[in-house]
C-alpha cells in the first residue's frame, strides 16, 4: 500500500491564512505591501506540505510549492469575495455614494464616464442591495491575484528548501565549503 502525503490540509491552512488576513479590518493592510499576506498564506501551505513530505522521506519541488499556493489562492479568492458580498448585503450603507463624495472632495477633473459608471453602480446597490457588476469584477480580480501571489509564496518556500538541502549536502564535518 503506497501512502502519500495529503495536500488537503496544507491547502486549507494556506486558504484560511490568506482569507483571515484579507478579511480582518486592520490586518488586511499587510496586503498593501506587495500582497504580503497572500504570499504568506501560500508559503505556509508549502511549509506544512514540506513537513508532510519529510515524514515520507520526500523533497518538496517547485511544482509542489506552486500547486499549494495556486489551490490556496483560488479557494481564498472565492471565500474572500463571498464574505465581502455578505458584509455588503447586511449593511444598509451604499458605499458607492460615499466613494463618490470622497472623489468629489479630492478631485474635480474626472471624466463624465466615471461619474456615469459610479451612478450605475449606485443604482445597482439601491435596486439589489449590492452591485452584481462590482462583485463579478472583484471575483475575477481576486481569481487572478490571489493564486498568482500565493503561488509565488509557495515557490519561494520550495526554492529555499531546495537550496538549503544543497547547502547541507555540501557540508563536510559541519563546515560549509
Amino acid at each position: 500500500m503506497d501512502i502519500s502525503p495529503n495536500r488537503l490540509r496544507p491547502v486549507i491552512i494556506g486558504t484560511f491564512t490568506i482569507s483571515d488576513i484579507s478579511i480582518m479590518p486592520i490586518i488586511n493592510f499587510v496586503n498593501l505591501f506587495c500582497c504580503a499576506g497572500i504570499i504568506l498564506g501560500g508559503a505556509l501551505g508549502s511549509i506544512f506540505y514540506n513537513r508532510q513530505l519529510s515524514n515520507f522521506n520526500q523533497k518538496i519541488t517547485i511544482k509542489d510549492g506552486a500547486i499549494m499556493g495556486l489551490l490556496a489562492g483560488i479557494l481564498s479568492a472565492i471565500i474572500v469575495t463571498g464574505i465581502n458580498l455578505l458584509m455588503v448585503l447586511y449593511s444598509n450603507i451604499n458605499p458607492i455614494n460615499e466613494i463618490l463624495e470622497a472623489v468629489n472632495t479630492f478631485s474635480k477633473d474626472l471624466p463624465q464616464e466615471v461619474y456615469d459608471q459610479m451612478k450605475h453602480f449606485s443604482d445597482e446597490f439601491e435596486r439589489y442591495g449590492y452591485s452584481p457588476t462590482l462583485t463579478l469584477v472583484s471575483l475575477i480580480i481576486n481569481i487572478v491575484i490571489y493564486p498568482l501571489f500565493a503561488s509565488i509564496g509557495g515557490i519561494i518556500v520550495a526554492m529555499i528548501n531546495i537550496n538549503r538541502k544543497k547547502l547541507i549536502g555540501e557540508n563536510i564535518g559541519g563546515e560549509i565549503l
